[in-house]
């Protein structure tokens, strides 16, 4: 019995040093994720500085954006879990309605039969 006691004992204290560390280094995570470095800082504006440079070269015009959003039109697929999901929420929906106005008739029933 007091083997049984310590070996659990022990994997009780395993356990609870892995969740303090997961907890610490979540943690300190974070701190990094809040406070960006000095190096990180200076490497975004470097990118910020070559995508400016590369946008000015590569201008879009509205003419592609027409196009490709008539294409998408053209495309108009059908999605049959979506028409499905549509469907189950709006039977679920109406379910509930009626219930709740079922509920609610009962209800007041009740409290007219027990108001004097």
């Amino acid at each position: 019995m007091a083997k049984f006691m310590l070996k659990c004992f022990g994997l009780v204290i395993i356990l609870l040093f892995g969740v303090l560390f997961g907890i610490q280094k979540a943690h300190f995570e974070m701190d990094e994720l809040k406070t960006p470095s000095l190096k990180s800082i200076k490497s975004l504006s470097s990118t910020s500085q070559n995508q400016s440079k590369t946008t000015e070269a590569e201008t879009v015009t509205s003419h592609d954006i027409k196009t490709k959003q008539e294409t998408l039109n053209k495309i108009d697929s059908f999605n049959v879990f979506s028409a499905l999901g549509q469907n189950l929420t709006s039977w679920i929906s109406s379910a509930f309605s009626v219930m709740i106005s079922v509920f609610g008739i009962i209800i007041q029933e009740m409290l007219a039969v027990f108001s004097p």
